[in-house]
């Protein structure tokens, strides 16, 4: 199995993604029936996140947890992130993301004649 990364094609990642998927179903021996049974999926639901093709996140999550695996996802996305990174300039949390801060135009002079 490959690296999953922002060097891959959208593709590429969702394809081994699906792949890991399926390794760990078939090391747990539950088949697609019995985890599409499980996390209330059609099993051609289960087929296509196995096959790399775009579901719903909510299909995700579901396969995630029957599969005893969502808690990666605070791997991948922790509360916080370290180093105290998730504070702003001021030493608040950030709550959004700010706006560019491109030069401001100069203000109009309204010269009359």
């Amino acid at each position: 199995m490959s690296a999953i990364g922002d060097f891959l094609t959208d593709f590429e990642n969702m394809s081994e993604f699906g792949a890991r998927l399926r390794s760990r179903r078939l090391e747990r021996n539950i088949t697609t029936e019995a985890l599409a049974e499980k996390t209330g999926l059609n099993r051609k639901t289960i087929m296509e996140l196995e096959a790399g093709r775009d579901v719903r996140l909510t299909s995700v999550i579901k396969v995630l947890r029957a599969l005893q695996l969502l808690g990666v996802l605070n791997t991948a996305l922790p509360d916080t992130l370290p180093g105290g990174e998730a504070l702003s300039t001021r030493g608040q949390p950030r709550v959004r993301a700010y706006r560019s801060t491109s030069p401001k135009k100069p203000p109009l002079i309204n010269v009359g004649h």
